[in-house]
């Protein structure tokens, strides 16, 4: 008789991350968090793909120093679609929102570290805070959080 053995090779990402509410565009932001936490963000060359056609805009930053990587991304994204025929204006494009975090729909952008980083939360938060244009920032708990799977990349 053939036995089969699953090995728990599953490994989960341990990382941290934080909403920011901001009216600020994207690459002002990641120009912002630069300057306040003294980071190297720079503009990826493909956006985060969740699904074939729904993609976020990313920013990241690998510190060689401690070896952590950084991302800045974009916590919602719009996707537009052609008219149904059952819709009253069959012409007119629909656009559709999409969320990086359903959970935490409000946040504009979510900042993504890994656990490894030496700077404290408490610090960190209070460093975004300072920049101009951000409304608020808290941590976000990963233990809690659902969609935890659209942020392991």
């Amino acid at each position: 008789m053939i036995t089969h053995r699953i090995l728990e090779d599953y490994f989960e990402e341990a990382f941290r991350l934080f909403a920011i509410h901001s009216n600020a565009e994207d690459y002002a932001m990641a120009f912002a968090l630069n300057g306040g936490l003294k980071l190297g963000l720079k503009r990826s060359s493909t956006d985060f793909d969740l699904y074939q056609n729904i993609a976020f805009p990313c920013f990241e930053w690998k510190d060689e120093l401690q070896d952590i990587n950084w991302h800045l991304l974009c916590n919602s994204s719009s996707t537009e679609e052609g008219g149904n025929l059952g819709d009253l204006f069959p012409n007119e494009p629909s656009v559709n929102r999409h969320y990086l975090v359903p959970e935490y729909r409000d946040a504009d952008f979510i900042l993504r570290t890994e656990v490894g980083a030496e700077q404290p939360a408490e610090e960190i938060i209070a460093a975004i805070l300072n920049i101009p244009h951000v409304i608020a920032v808290y941590e976000i708990d990963t233990v809690r959080l659902k969609s935890k799977q659209n942020l392991i990349f």
